[in-house]
């Protein structure tokens, strides 16, 4: 069986994943949900130096000191970026990268960089206390289409729910990409998100009947994907 590593998007930690880790330790793998530095049990050790950068040392770190190898690494939503910098950096490890509704990073930008400036206006005028604020329902409803969650969801999400470090969306990217461009890529497209799925020729797509946050809302659903990908 597989080796997963699972990291949740904005605002999320390991505990985000409580719904599909037990699913997929169920199939035989052996699982490991990931909180990166500012959220979750970490929110305390976030501070304006909290960069993308350091959010790849997450995951990197993470992989290597506990010795794991040919990794299918998860990454959801914002933490598509993190994870395709530390993929670049450890290709060794990584048997595939998975990433679920996911941000992909461009070369030598950051991601305020790759969005449009309205968005970028709007996320600022969150920010307090250099963390951008967890997004109100209202935001979530008018911007994430049919995402499928519940009030018992938003309330489980208000409960644990940090605010981002702004600097991981104004850290660019490393200029070169290329080693994880050589790496089994999977992308999982969640249907209820507004817009077209993106176009990328050179990753596995597989569409997800799910709103953004298909480890809250489709776990079962998810959770067989990710088993059925980390076998091929």
């Amino acid at each position: 069986m597989s080796t997963i590593v699972l990291v949740g998007g904005s605002f999320l930690g390991a505990w985000a994943w409580e719904r599909v880790t037990p699913l997929l330790t169920a199939h035989g793998h052996q699982v490991h949900p990931l909180t990166l530095t500012g959220f979750g049990d970490r929110a305390h050790l976030g501070s304006p130096a909290t960069t993308l950068t350091t959010h790849a040392r997450d995951i990197t770190a993470a992989i290597e000191y506990a010795d794991l190898r040919e990794v299918v690494l998860v990454a959801h939503s914002y933490s598509g970026a993190p994870a395709t910098i530390a993929a670049n950096a450890i290709p060794d490890r990584i048997a595939r990268v998975v990433y679920v509704a996911a941000s992909l990073p461009e070369p030598g930008r950051s991601l305020f960089d790759i969005i449009p400036a309205s968005t970028v206006e709007a996320i600022m005028e969150t920010v307090q206390d250099g963390r951008i604020s967890v997004m109100s329902d209202e935001i979530i409803d008018a911007n994430f289409g049919d995402h499928g969650l519940t009030a018992e969801d938003f309330a489980w999400l208000r409960a644990r729910g940090v605010g981002q470090p702004v600097g991981t969306l104004q850290d660019p990217a490393p200029d070169d990409l290329g080693a994880v461009r050589k790496l089994p890529r999977t992308y999982i497209v969640c249907a209820g998100d507004p817009g077209d799925p993106p176009d990328l020729p050179d990753h596995d797509m597989v569409v997800l009947d799910s709103g953004h946050w298909p480890m809250i809302t489709r776990p079962v659903e998810l959770a067989r994907v990710l088993d059925e990908t980390a076998r091929s």
